[in-house]
């Protein structure tokens, strides 16, 4: 079985635990509900013992049993949007081409939990307000105090839905303190149903002003699609402000839809961020077991699911940061047979590839900036020492002797024969045919960005591919740290000097990916002056480098050839470097 599959199911795992945890808060909120529906202040033990007999009778569990259904639905696609691999979209159109599918089939799903959620509520509710019809002057009408309770439960989906869903996808963020993970839920589940009855307050208000202004033609287009009559007393300002059981239904609502939603996309990202101890080494599968066990280097690899990948720096970094020294022995030790450091080799291999390679992506997304800082702000002019004199005049000697300086000469009086040979009439016709595309480009360009609204949707904003790298660079910056953290801890328990024929390597794509970084000192990023992604990497970075050169600082003459690369690392073994 491919490693893939075994990181695709260890993801699977955890969102199976944490939709089980979603379909227990629904009867956890639904028995919180009915405690304050049928509140008996005068006869407590009767109320509790209705309560509990109601929340687990027959009935109630056939009726929980559709918007269970909603919620699976629900937890899949939210598992599906934690597990993708992000995607960059140059311009706003194809982003709105790409997501809105998955968008409005989330708004759908946050529709349909709200509905579910008033219908089941309503059979618990007072006689007057559980049906869509009552009875008004000898006929049937409307029922405007159910349709009020159940437009309240689409605004409230609706309401969630545009503050997490509609702008910005499913992120998860991993905590500073890594805490067990019924801990956190517990914090979470006393946080947000204490903050959700407070947050619901406002929207109630603004939800009961909107009704009694719009709430007549809704109640009008459900009694014409029943065919009943309309009871206009219950649309009345004074009817909708005075009745404090509706306003209470619908408080209590309210609140129970935005703690629900809260609560199962914080379960699945409390699930997903819990961290992993990945095998070093790769032990051997024995016969009849199909399972793979999956190593550091494999979740460090496993690019199509980046959850794995981010749990891998993060336990890479646990292993530089703490006291794992058995771990780090492991990582260091050799072979047997055959006395190789493939441990080693392999993860090093692999951490390298990574920063490599997002090195490369931040480095073609600078050159499509248009202001980017390449020299420093206070350029310091080196003087030139004996050496490197001599080495310029034996250079210049060189060329001369060989003739390299003739073969340039030729060259270019071949080019200005060339430029000779053309009349002047087809240089004048080529110089303004040039001329005139330029101004065709660069009016363009202007048309471009002066039609309002065609820029904005068609456009790629400047520094956006820049900006994107850097807010998904978490795990970048947890291997960074974490590499140079084992290539500290190797000086003292690196017994075979495994690490010392990498590190020359590892130094020098530090200081490469140094040197993208600083590129965008005064660069603008999203409209920031100061990107807190650009430096949280940034920092993370130098840490590293001020790490490695604090522990090697006598061997750097040995470690590192280049001399620009050694005055560069001096910097940060004289805590000079900014």
């Amino acid at each position: 079985m491919s490693i893939a599959v075994e990181c695709k199911k260890l993801c699977l795992f955890r969102c199976m635990l944490a939709l089980t945890n979603s379909i227990t808060m629904q009867c956890l909120l639904l028995g919180i509900f009915l405690l304050f529906i049928n509140f008996q202040v005068l006869h407590p033990v009767r109320w509790i013992s209705e309560t509990i007999s109601l929340l687990f009778s027959l009935y109630t569990w056939l009726s929980i049993l559709p918007l269970n259904g909603a919620v699976v639905l629900y937890g899949i696609l939210l598992g599906k949007s934690f597990l993708s691999v992000k995607r960059y979209y140059p311009t706003r159109f194809q982003w709105l081409v790409y997501t809105a599918p998955r968008k409005v089939l989330f708004l759908v799903l946050h529709l349909l939990i709200g509905y579910l959620n008033a219908w089941l509520y309503s059979n618990f509710w007072h006689v007057d307000y559980r049906n869509i019809q009552s009875d008004c002057y000898g006929t049937k009408c409307i029922n405007g105090r159910y349709v009020f309770l159940l437009c309240i439960g689409f605004f409230a989906a609706c309401l969630h839905f545009t503050r997490e869903n509609l702008r910005t996808d499913p992120e998860l963020e991993f905590p500073i303190d890594q805490e067990l993970a019924v801990i956190r839920i517990r914090s979470l589940m006393y946080r947000t149903l204490y903050n959700s009855l407070l947050a619901s307050i406002i929207p109630t208000i603004c939800f009961g002003l909107v009704f009694w202004l719009l709430g007549g033609i809704i109640t009008r287009y459900f009694a014409s699609v029943f065919s009943l009559d309309v009871d206009e007393s219950t649309l009345t300002f004074f009817a909708i402000a005075g009745n404090v059981r509706l306003l209470f239904y619908g408080w209590i609502l309210t609140a129970q839809i935005l703690s629900n939603m809260h609560l199962m996309q914080n379960f699945f990202a409390i699930h997903l961020s819990e961290e992993v101890s990945f095998a070093i080494e790769r032990k051997p599968v024995l016969c009849g077991m199909d399972a793979e066990e999956v190593t550091l280097v494999d979740a460090l690899n496993c690019s199509i699911v980046p959850i794995v990948q981010s749990l891998g720096a993060r336990d890479l970094y646990n292993i530089a940061i703490n006291n794992a020294e058995s771990r780090r022995k492991e990582i260091f030790a050799l072979s047997v047979p055959g006395a190789h450091p493939y441990n080693w080799t392999q993860l090093s291999a692999q951490c390298l590839s990574l920063i490599n390679a997002f090195t490369e992506e931040l480095a073609a997304s600078l050159k499509k900036i248009s202001v980017v800082k390449t020299t420093p702000l206070f350029a310091t002019v080196k003087p030139t020492t004996a050496t490197e004199a001599a080495e310029k005049i034996l250079l210049r000697q060189y060329n001369e002797t060989y003739g390299i300086r003739r073969m340039m000469t030729e060259k270019c009086a071949e080019n200005t024969e060339t430029t000779k040979t053309m009349s002047p009439a087809c240089k004048r016709i080529h110089d303004q045919i040039e001329k005139m595309k330029k101004q065709f480009e660069q009016t363009w360009r202007a048309i471009f960005r002066a039609i309002p609204g065609l820029f904005y949707m068609f456009g790629e904003p400047d520094g956006a591919k820049t900006a994107f790298l850097l807010s998904n660079s978490d795990t970048i910056l947890k291997v960074v740290q974490g590499l140079a953290g084992i290539c500290a801890a190797s000086l003292n328990e690196d017994k075979y000097g495994v690490v010392q024929v990498t590190l020359p390597q590892i130094i020098k794509t530090l200081l490469t990916l140094k040197t993208e970084l600083d590129k965008l000192n005064n660069v603008n990023l999203n409209g920031k002056k100061l990107d807190r992604n650009y430096i949280t990497l940034k920092n993370g970075v130098k840490r590293s480098l001020y790490n490695i050169c604090t522990v090697f600082r006598d061997y750097l003459p040995d470690l590192v050839d280049s001399r620009e690369d050694l005055r560069k690392l001096h910097c940060y073994v004289n805590y000079v470097e900014t």
